[in-house]
């Protein structure tokens, strides 16, 4: 009884040593040999409560948990980069914006005025075309809304209740400024319907940024001759600074 004792406070020892060595080495094939290795010896001492892989597992799975999570100094980290990818992101974004605005204002002020002289043409009547404010007055540099529709009492100025309004399109910039400038600083251009022609009302409508990030600035043009085209700063100046 004395030896079995005595081997049995050895094997105690040496499975501690053989436990630790177990849920130490996270590769579980080399788990499974320690404990089959550990079973053995257990069977010669008469062991009964031999740890099973999955005790090691979950021991190891426990022990994994309490390692997730952020620390502040990551979460100060994590926020510091945030940070910096939106500060260098913003500005693009922004420019990418106005650029869109420029690209969508133009393609606007072209096609109504475009419509403008094919509807006068076609219904042989005076169109007018004039930039907007909220409240449906045509204003020089209103730029709000663009209007085309047939003036039934000639005062030069959409009237709901007597006017015959064709379209309305939006405009609204938001990185930039328009104005028209037609012959005599009329506020509209007329589009007569015996030709289709702006006669006595040629001009342009011009575009000009508000940001310093829009660097688009343009006239959209229209000659007597009804022809119509954009001009860029680069080869006739915008003035928009005056």
């Amino acid at each position: 009884m004395a030896l079995l004792h005595k081997v049995s406070s050895r094997y105690k020892t040496l499975s501690s040593s053989i436990l630790l060595g177990i849920s130490s080495n996270k590769h579980k094939l080399v788990q499974s040999r320690w404990i089959v290795y550990l079973n053995q010896i257990c069977i010669v001492i008469f062991c009964k409560n031999v740890p099973n892989a999955n005790t090691i597992i979950d021991i190891n799975t426990f022990q994994r948990s309490r390692k997730q999570g952020f620390t502040l100094v990551e979460l100060i980290v994590t926020v510091c980069v945030l940070a910096i990818i939106v500060a260098i992101a913003v500005p693009a974004i922004q420019t990418h914006l106005a650029r869109m605005e420029a690209k969508r204002i133009k393609s606007h002020l072209e096609n109504s005025l475009t419509l403008a002289k094919a509807e006068s043409y076609i219904r042989r009547q005076n169109i007018i075309v004039c930039l907007s404010d909220t409240g449906g007055r045509c204003h020089r540099d209103s730029d709000k809304t663009i209007l085309l529709f047939i003036d039934k009492n000639d005062n030069n100025h959409f009237d709901a209740q007597i006017d015959q309004l064709i379209i309305q399109q939006s405009l609204s910039p938001r990185y930039s400024k328009l104005s028209l400038r037609a012959g005599n600083r009329r506020h509209y251009i007329k589009f007569w319907g015996d030709s289709g022609k702006p006669r006595g009302h040629f001009g342009h409508i011009k575009y000009c940024p508000t940001v310093a990030y829009n660097k688009a600035m343009y006239l959209i043009s229209f000659n007597q001759e009804g022809i119509i085209r954009q001009k860029l700063n680069e080869d006739h100046p915008t003035e928009c600074d005056e």
